[in-house]
């Protein structure tokens, strides 16, 4: 993944130099790495689609939204990697189907929906992927956590081992995303 990072950086540069090479004096910026963690890019159209589709927790009336969707897309890909190690049941297909079909009620239409996807650069697979996802977090959570009953506790507990989690990892925040 680090080796994916540096080419897209890479063609990103060579891209640019071409550009001033021809007179072109504005390239337009397709996509952004913003973060990458344990060598998994995350990048700005990642950040916008978890705002998107709620895939992140994001503060109401946060002045910085993809300052604070970033951090949570840090912290979710520390807690996928967790997940992977583990393997906990995949959650059942009528599960990823109702939170997908919720997320469609919510746009407000089908053509709301589809304009989103295709504004965020997902397909409807690659968020079924990312709402699978989400549900093994959670079940992860659940295992992990389950002596702990107390909201308040397991909320602290959660954020302890997140923060553990965080001092393991090799994280490079390239853009904020602003």
């Amino acid at each position: 993944m680090r080796a994916c990072a540096i080419l897209l950086l890479l063609a990103g540069a060579r891209f640019g130099m071409q550009a001033q090479r021809s007179g072109i004096s504005d390239p337009i910026v397709i996509d952004r790495i913003l973060a990458v963690v344990g060598g998994q890019p995350i990048m700005q159209s990642d950040v916008d689609a978890a705002i998107q589709f709620r895939l992140v927790d994001v503060p109401p009336g946060s002045a910085a939204p993809r300052v604070a969707a970033l951090d949570r897309m840090i912290e979710r890909t520390l807690i996928l990697a967790e997940v992977e190690r583990f393997q906990p049941p995949e959650p059942a297909p009528v599960e990823i189907a109702v939170r997908v079909d919720e997320m469609e009620r919510r746009a407000g239409s089908t053509a709301a929906f589809e304009k989103a996807l295709a504004v965020t650069g997902l397909s409807r697979e690659q968020l079924r992927r990312d709402v699978r996802d989400d549900l093994r977090i959670a079940t992860y959570l659940n295992q992990r956590f389950v002596a702990v009953a107390d909201p308040n506790e397991r909320k602290a507990a959660t954020a302890a081992w997140v923060a553990e989690l965080r001092r393991r990892a090799e994280i490079t925040v390239l853009s904020s995303g602003k």
